[in-house]
């Protein structure tokens, strides 16, 4: 059985692969298909956040570094709210995508920055 912390890179390397699938779909114009992975996206994400505070409550991370991380963190995670609401926008008009591409370039360099000082964090940590 894989530890908390195998589980949760594995977790966040699906989320990362789906959000990778659901922006190519996206670009793709493969609309049923990005919005079914867009849904698995975002479920992803929630278990992955899950796991992240798991391991949050199993390993010593550094107070400073983790608030910077915690801030991108939140802001990607709330960030897929406008990527759902002009996505589904979207759908009934078409001026949306404009407004749905900016979204979606926030939560994506937010997600960067997220994942680069979540890594940070995580090789400063030390099991408890």
């Amino acid at each position: 059985m894989p530890s908390l912390v195998a589980t949760f890179w594995i977790s966040f390397a699906i989320t990362l692969l789906l959000v990778g699938g659901t922006v190519f779909t996206g670009l793709s114009h493969r609309r049923r298909v990005h919005v079914v992975l867009a849904l698995f996206t975002v479920a992803s994400l929630i278990g992955t956040i899950v796991l992240a505070e798991r391991l949050g409550a199993a390993r010593n991370f550094p107070a400073a570094e983790m608030r910077v991380h915690l801030w991108f963190a939140k802001s990607a995670a709330l960030a897929v709210v406008p990527v759902a609401l002009t996505g589904v926008a979207l759908l009934r008009w078409p001026r949306a995508r404009r407004a749905h591409r900016a979204a979606v370039v926030l939560f994506l360099l937010l997600t960067v920055i997220a994942t680069a000082t979540g890594t940070w964090a995580f090789g400063l940590s030390t099991p408890k």
